[in-house]
C-alpha cells in the first residue's frame, strides 16, 4: 500500500470514526463527559444515561449525519467522476424520503437548517443554490470526499467544494469554510507528518481569501446577501495564525470565542459551539497540538463534548491524513458499524474508481437507521399517551440539550421556536405546582 493510499484511507475512515465516537457525547458538557465516561476512548454505550442528561438513544459505533452527507457526495462523485449538483440533490432528497418514525428519512440527528434545505430542494427557483443562509458548520464534511478524490489542493477542488456547499447554504462563512476543509485535507495528504502550525494557518487563510474572491465574483448577489462581514472566515484564520505564532496556545479557545462573538449577534461562550467561526478554527488548533497520535488527537477533542460529531469528523479526517489508516487503533476500525462498506468507498476514492461500490447507499442507510430505531424503542422510557400526542415529530433534528448553543438553530424555525417556548413555560408551571406550600 502506497503512503498516499494509506493516508487517503486513514482520512476517510478517520472521518467516520470521529463522527461515530462523537455520537455518545454529542450535546454534553465536558464535565458531564468526564462524569459519565471519563474520556472518549471507545464507542460508549449511552443506555445507562438516557434520561440523565442524554435524551435520545444512539447506537454505539454508528456514525451520524456528518458521515451520511459525505457518503452521499462520495457515491455521487464515483458515479459521475466529478460533482454533479442535480445527482447529489436527488440523492439527498431520496435519503430524506423514507425512514422510521421520529427520524428525518434515513438521516440520523441532522440539524434543523439541513432539514429545511433538503425539504426546499424540489421547490427552488434555482435548484443548485440554497435559499438557506445558515453558518453552523454543518456541511464541512461534504468537502472531504472531494479532496480525497482530487488528492491535491487546486482551484478545481475549491470550486467543487463551494458548489457542494451552495446546495445547502448560501452563507459565505459556511461555503468558504467547506472549501478550506477540502484544502486542509488535500494539503495533509501530500505532507510527511504534520506541517508547521503557523505556516499551515497562513496558507489556509490565503486559500480562504481566494475562495471568497471566487464566490464574490461568480455569485455577487449571494456573497453579501447573508452577512455584513462576508470575509470574516479569512480574517479569522489570518488572525488565528498571528495568535498561534505568539505561542500563547492555551488561550486560543477563549480567543476563538471572542473573535466569533465580534462578528455575530449571539455571544459565543464555548469554542465547541456549533458555528462556522468556531468549529473550523478550533479543529485546526486541536490538530496542531504537538505530540499527538491519532487516538490522542481525537480523544482530547471529543472529551469537550457539545458539537462532538462535527469536531470528530474533522479531526478524524485530518489526523487520519497525517497518520494514515495504519495509525488508527484497530479496535476503532473493527467496531465501527458498517466499517467494511465505508472502507470500500475509501478504496474507490483512492483509486479514483468510477462505478457502484459496495451496497446501494439508500438500502444501506435505511437498514442502519431502522436498526437504530428498533433498538431505541427498547431502551427509551415510555411516555404517557397525553404527552406523546404533544411530542413533536423529528425529535432527532435537534441536539439533546436545549443549551445556549442550540438556540440560534431553534430560532430559525418559527414553529419550532413557539413549541420550545410553550414547553419551557409548561415545565416552569409544573415545577411551581410541585413546590411545597409556604
Amino acid at each position: 500500500m502506497s503512503d498516499l493510499h494509506d493516508k487517503i484511507l486513514g482520512s476517510w475512515m478517520g472521518m467516520a470514526i470521529g463522527d461515530a465516537l462523537g455520537q455518545s457525547v454529542k450535546g454534553l458538557k465536558p464535565e458531564t463527559v468526564k462524569q459519565y465516561f471519563k474520556q472518549v476512548d471507545r464507542y460508549h454505550d449511552v443506555r445507562p444515561y438516557i434520561g440523565k442528561g442524554i435524551k435520545q438513544y444512539r447506537m454505539a459505533g454508528l456514525y451520524g449525519v456528518q458521515t451520511q452527507r459525505a457518503l452521499a457526495v462520495c457515491d455521487s462523485l464515483l458515479k459521475t467522476k466529478k460533482p454533479n449538483g442535480e445527482d447529489l440533490s436527488d440523492l439527498l432528497v431520496r435519503l430524506s424520503a423514507h425512514g422510521p418514525e421520529n427520524y428525518f428519512g434515513m438521516f440520523r440527528r441532522p440539524e434543523g437548517c439541513f432539514y429545511k434545505s433538503v425539504k426546499d430542494l424540489p421547490n427552488r427557483s434555482e435548484p443548485l443554490q440554497a435559499d438557506q443562509a445558515s453558518a453552523y458548520a454543518c456541511y464541512f464534511s461534504m468537502a472531504i470526499p472531494l479532496a480525497l478524490y482530487q488528492q491535491r489542493p487546486s482551484k478545481t477542488l475549491m470550486q467543487y467544494c463551494i458548489d457542494a456547499a451552495l446546495l445547502l447554504s448560501r452563507h459565505p462563512w459556511e461555503v468558504v469554510g467547506s472549501a478550506v476543509t477540502g484544502f486542509i485535507t488535500a494539503r495533509l495528504l501530500n505532507e510527511e507528518g504534520l506541517p508547521e502550525g503557523a505556516a499551515l494557518l497562513k496558507e489556509a487563510a490565503e486559500f480562504c481569501e481566494t475562495a471568497e474572491a471566487w464566490y464574490r465574483e461568480n455569485y455577487p448577489d449571494r456573497f453579501t446577501l447573508a452577512e455584513k462581514n462576508p470575509e470574516a472566515m479569512s480574517r479569522t484564520l489570518s488572525d488565528l495564525a498571528d495568535q498561534y505564532s505568539k505561542g500563547e496556545r492555551e488561550g486560543l479557545p477563549a480567543w476563538i470565542c471572542n473573535n466569533a462573538s465580534s462578528y455575530i449577534k449571539t455571544e459565543i461562550v464555548h469554542a465547541t459551539q456549533g458555528h462556522a467561526l468556531t468549529i473550523l478554527p478550533l479543529a485546526l488548533v486541536r490538530l496542531l497540538t504537538p505530540g499527538q497520535d491519532f487516538a490522542s488527537a481525537l480523544t482530547g477533542t471529543l472529551n469537550q463534548g457539545r458539537e462532538a460529531d462535527k469536531l470528530g469528523s474533522l479531526i478524524g479526517c485530518w489526523a487520519g491524513a497525517v497518520h494514515g489508516i495504519s495509525g488508527i487503533p484497530q479496535a476503532w476500525q473493527s467496531k465501527l458499524v458498517n466499517g467494511k462498506e465505508i472502507k470500500l468507498r475509501g478504496e474507490a476514492l483512492a483509486k479514483r474508481k468510477k462505478g457502484v461500490v459496495g451496497k446501494d447507499l439508500l438500502d444501506m442507510e435505511l437498514g442502519l437507521t431502522q436498526k437504530e430505531a428498533e433498538e431505541r424503542r427498547k431502551y427509551m422510557p415510555k411516555e404517557p399517551t397525553k404527552s406523546a400526542k404533544k411530542s413533536s415529530v423529528f425529535e432527532d433534528l435537534w441536539l439533546e440539550e436545549e443549551a445556549e448553543d442550540t438556540l440560534p438553530q431553534l430560532k430559525e424555525d418559527p414553529r419550532r421556536w413557539r413549541e420550545f417556548e410553550r414547553d419551557k413555560t409548561r415545565k416552569k408551571r409544573d415545577r411551581r405546582r410541585l413546590l411545597p406550600p409556604g
